[in-house]
């Protein structure tokens, strides 16, 4: 766990010992959150700094990480905006696979334990990563785990066949007897998800890039779609889903691939 108390440069020494007192209380707060057990295999490395960026590439180069997880704010997070600013940063560097993780609007300071997790799995990059992840959490937990395919009338059947492919054999891959699986054909992706979450405690997915916003997690579309979903959702971006924008430029002799 990287916890971070961000500073501002140029500070008095009454505003930093007010700082070092907030690192203090995270690292209290963080060996009260958690039971012994998993106190005794969780590390925690709590910094200072003025660049949290910065300080999560370097934790991420230090540790050898191989996935990260970040908070994912709802629209009513005081935070929502340095987080963003953040995302769009480590977005850019294609290093690791990114875990984002909203919690639900409503009860945003609950701890996420779901007894129902719906994965939905399309084709895409990320697909095997959210399944297998999906599962796992399953497992931890004891949840039921829904594996969710959506197909819809305006994808091209040539790619639609190639998405049910890569579904049949990630629900072979995980070899799960319980998992419930589950097909649907609808007008859109977001509608979809949106009618398939309901009674599960949590959604995850994998990103899906919209061209005319390439720094951003999610389309359009699938963001209107969960500013109505009221469960958590954890998303997914897996790093060859994430090449640095210079790699894409490099690779089509500085035309944008």
């Amino acid at each position: 766990m990287l916890a971070l108390v961000e500073i501002r440069s140029g500070r008095d020494n009454r505003v930093f010992a007010q700082e070092q007192r907030r690192r203090d209380t995270l690292m209290w707060l963080a060996g009260q959150e958690y039971s012994n057990d998993v106190r005794h295999r969780m590390g925690l490395s709590l910094r200072m700094t003025a660049n949290v960026a910065s300080s999560v590439r370097d934790a991420t180069a230090e540790y050898g990480t191989t996935i990260l997880v970040l908070e994912w704010p709802t629209t009513a997070s005081s935070r929502r905006h340095g987080l963003t600013d953040l995302t769009r940063q480590l977005l850019r560097d294609g290093t690791t696979d990114l875990l984002f993780v909203r919690s639900s609007p409503r009860t945003q300071n609950q701890v996420i334990a779901p007894r129902s997790i719906l994965a939905s799995i399309r084709g895409g990059p990320g697909a095997r990563a959210v399944a297998h992840t999906a599962a796992a959490l399953a497992d931890v937990f004891g949840s039921v785990l829904t594996l969710l395919h959506i197909q819809t009338a305006s994808q091209h059947p040539d790619r639609s066949r190639r998405e049910w492919n890569s579904f049949e054999e990630i629900v072979d891959e995980l070899g799960r007897p319980a998992t419930i699986v589950t097909v649907r054909r609808r007008d859109t992706v977001a509608r979809g998800i949106l009618e398939e979450a309901a009674g599960h405690d949590l959604v995850m997915m994998g990103s899906r890039l919209d061209p005319a916003r390439p720094h951003m997690l999610i389309g359009r579309e699938l963001d209107r779609m969960l500013r109505h979903l009221e469960s958590p959702v954890a998303m997914m971006k897996v790093r060859s889903a994430a090449r640095p924008e210079m790699a894409r430029l490099s690779g089509a002799n500085g035309h944008p691939a």
